[in-house]
């Protein structure tokens, strides 16, 4: 008989922290929700967790953003559903009201994932993240590197200045890590740019030894994907997700060197948007 009631109040225990646990998830959820509704974007942007910050950045996460905060109204959370150490939590929705025909739209769903970090939850963009790394690796090119880019390098790169460019192992709530490279480019020149690569050399604690060193291109021009040139006088942000250090020889300890290396001048074909012909978008 104790040993029936002492396995009631297990049960019982860990029904609580249970329900304790999906009810700090779905408060997470709504006030994330809340956030996005009223367009305070910054403090929505804070209970991001690492990973969706970095690969998303906050452009993207804007864009996101703004359309959730629109659709909140209409939105009715689902009860959430931990994982087996209840670590993560998947909250699903469905629209209600004037939307409720959006629930047949496989694209039109909407699903919060969260992250249990330290004593509270982080929003995660699960869908995004996928969305960007599945993109980047459709758009993965080699982009040749011949005397034409060297040349207008030299002749550009004191007027193309890159600024904050970090490369590092970044390990994410889900205990898996990567190296990423992150920075800002800004066209100083006056004429529009197609192509910016930045040679990086990895260097030693001395920096007196190059490691390793690769042309990442920062900028580059994909039209159909309304990726277009940098305008004179324009800066953005970059982010080189998943970067393989496997080469790098020896003790690198975050030490860099760049600079402007291949640059294409953007011609007046690549300058022509999706808008301007009227196509439709992908």
């Amino acid at each position: 008989m104790k040993k029936r009631i002492v396995l009631l109040l297990v049960m019982s225990l860990l029904a609580f922290v249970s329900c304790s646990k999906k009810g700090a998830v779905e408060t997470t959820v709504q006030k994330y929700m809340k956030h996005l509704e009223k367009k305070e974007f910054q403090p929505a942007w804070d209970m991001l967790d690492e990973e969706s910050q970095k690969i998303v950045g906050r452009e993207e996460f804007l864009k996101e953003g703004k359309n959730v905060g629109l659709l909140s109204s209409f939105l009715k959370l689902h009860n959430p559903k931990l994982n087996g150490d209840a670590t993560q939590a998947v909250v699903t929705t469905e629209y209600t009201g004037q939307k409720v025909a959006m629930n047949k739209l496989k694209e039109a769903k909407i699903t919060f994932y969260t992250n249990k970090i330290g004593d509270g939850w982080k929003i995660n963009m699960r869908d995004k993240i996928e969305e960007i790394k599945r993109q980047r690796k459709e758009d993965a090119i080699e982009i040749p590197i011949n005397d034409e880019l060297l040349k207008t390098a030299q002749q550009l790169k004191d007027k193309i200045a890159v600024t904050n460019l970090r490369n590092g192992e970044v390990t994410f709530s889900n205990g898996l890590s990567q190296y990423m490279m992150d920075g800002t480019v800004k066209n100083n020149t006056d004429k529009a740019l197609s192509y910016i690569g930045v040679l990086v050399k990895f260097m030693d604690e001395k920096e007196e030894k190059v490691l390793f060193d690769k042309t990442f291109f920062i900028t580059y021009t994909r039209q159909i994907q309304e990726i277009y040139p940098l305008k004179a006088g324009k800066e953005k942000n970059f982010i080189i997700p998943g970067y393989d250090a496997g080469d790098i020889d020896g003790n690198w300890t975050g030490k860099l060197q760049w600079e402007v290396y291949a640059v294409k001048i953007a011609t007046p074909s690549e300058m022509i948007t999706i808008d301007d012909l009227k196509l439709p978008k992908k």
